[in-house]
């Protein structure tokens, strides 16, 4: 595979030249998350200078160029912060002080690298943030993106059905196929290797396929055909992860559709009998739900469910010990020891052991104390009422309108996921969740304004749709 790269690297570094000039921020941005989704490191890295290379480290440092690149023809316009910016940079500022005061390695064998943690899980993806939040975004750049996506979508969506059908000859790439790799064997899981991840990409394809076909061009022969075809089978995919978060993603954002989207009497309806079809299906299914087999038995699903008890306990007998300012970031693993023998309750404790973290949330309240988890509270709520406040904007073109959306779904579905994983070992979900954000701002700044030191909304000059 090296030999391969150093012989294809004349031809790529000069087409990557060309398409670097002319591409968009948002466009490139969206190669990489596709990149760090689609090519992961088990696919394609070497090591150069000492330095491994990895598809998605070649991606970001090409966004970066990108990104000089549009500020000198203009098209990235440096604001000044504003207020949910600060918020974003004081959070990642306590999450790097509560990372630099412990081992940057990994002390136990189950416990992930800290400082790779701190960089894919967060670092990487507030970079994007705040380069695709400083672009002039028109319509135009969001044609190849969708078209990107859409591909992307297929292609997982082709491969989650191929997996669990067992037809391993047509997978691709081959590494998916070794039950030795990662997690989750035996349910659909990509090339990233892991169901809740493809889950997400799959959640989020389908929201912008959505939006930029059905919501927004519904008289598109082309897109609606490719739309046709897709969405159904992007639904299929999702249910063969197996993952009961992702069912859960998948309601979410068609309740949100429905909510958002739809008018009258309709949404009465879909509504009503949506709430009616939830209440049957929890009486019906919800016993089967606690324990059906999946990569293993329905006895070891159902153990997998009660391990979250586990889970909590632990984590708030550990919160109750430090609550202000956590035991470090990445610091679960290793912290946890002692509460794992309490005899004190009838929870099984043991059970965690060398297991990451499952629930997000109180991640961050054992590693961070409550002022991290305050802090990324506080993002999250001002990065939603951007969101919300760019997709009420009726002035405003639809297709900017739609990234409002785009965000809210997305990031009802990150929010699910952050109750039943822990979500930042790798820079894919909240890198899609902050990429649409900063898109958000992006847009809101171009037809809407910008906030003044003083509080005060700029308005911006008419802009041409």
């Amino acid at each position: 595979m090296e030999l391969l790269a150093l012989a294809l690297f004349p031809a790529i570094a000069v087409w990557g030249g060309i398409a670097v000039s002319r591409a968009s921020v948002v466009t490139v941005a969206v190669v990489f998350l596709v990149a760090t989704s689609c090519l992961p490191p088990e696919y394609i890295s070497f090591r150069a200078a000492g330095l491994a290379i990895t598809v998605d480290r070649v991606t970001i440092l090409t966004m970066a160029v990108t990104f000089l690149l549009a500020y000198k023809q203009g098209k990235v316009q440096l604001l000044p912060l504003e207020t949910v910016d600060y918020i974003a940079l004081l959070f990642f500022l306590w999450l790097t002080a509560r990372t630099l005061n412990q081992p940057l390695g990994s002390v136990q064998p189950s416990q992930p690298h800290t400082l790779m943690h701190l960089v894919n899980g967060y670092g990487v993806p507030l970079a994007v943030y705040f380069m695709v939040r400083s672009a002039k975004i028109e319509f135009k750049d969001l044609r190849p993106s969708f078209w990107i996506i859409a591909i992307a979508s297929l292609y997982l969506s082709v491969t989650a059905v191929l997996e669990v059908a067992k037809v391993w000859s047509l997978v691709f790439p081959k590494y998916i196929s070794d039950p030795t790799l990662s997690i989750h064997f035996g349910r659909a899981r990509g090339p990233m290797l892991q169901s809740v991840r493809l889950g997400v990409c799959l959640l989020a394809s389908l929201i912008v396929i959505f939006v930029y076909t059905i919501w927004l061009r519904p008289r598109w022969h082309t897109r609606w055909i490719f739309s046709l075809a897709t969405l159904p089978l992007i639904m299929i995919a999702v249910g063969v992860t197996y993952t009961r978060s992702v069912w859960m993603g998948l309601i979410a954002v068609v309740g949100l559709v429905v909510v958002l989207c739809l008018k009258g009497t309709v949404r009465r309806g879909l509504i009503v009998s949506g709430a009616m079809a939830g209440i049957l299906g929890g009486l019906i299914l919800g016993p089967h739900l606690v324990a059906f087999k999946r990569e293993y038995s329905a006895a070891e699903t159902r153990e997998s469910t009660y391990m979250r008890a586990a889970f909590a306990y632990v984590s708030i007998e550990m919160i109750k010990q430090r609550p202000i300012a956590g035991f470090g970031f990445n610091q679960f693993n290793v912290a946890n020891q002692p509460f794992l023998s309490d005899r004190s309750t009838d929870i099984r404790c043991e059970s965690i052991r060398n297991y990451v973290h499952h629930n997000s949330y109180l991640s961050l309240l054992v590693d961070l104390g409550i002022v991290g988890f305050t802090l990324y509270g506080v993002l999250v709520i001002a990065w939603l009422r951007e969101s919300w406040r760019v997709w009420r904007t009726t002035s405003i073109p639809p297709w900017a309108r739609g990234i409002g959306l785009i965000a809210i779904c997305v990031t009802s579905v990150h929010l699910i996921q952050m109750a039943f994983h822990e979500v930042s070992f790798s820079s894919i979900e909240n890198g899609i969740v902050y990429t649409s954000f900063g898109a958000v701002l992006a847009v809101r700044r171009q037809f809407i304004g910008s906030f003044a030191a003083n509080g005060q909304m700029i308005v911006p000059e008419p802009i041409n749709a």
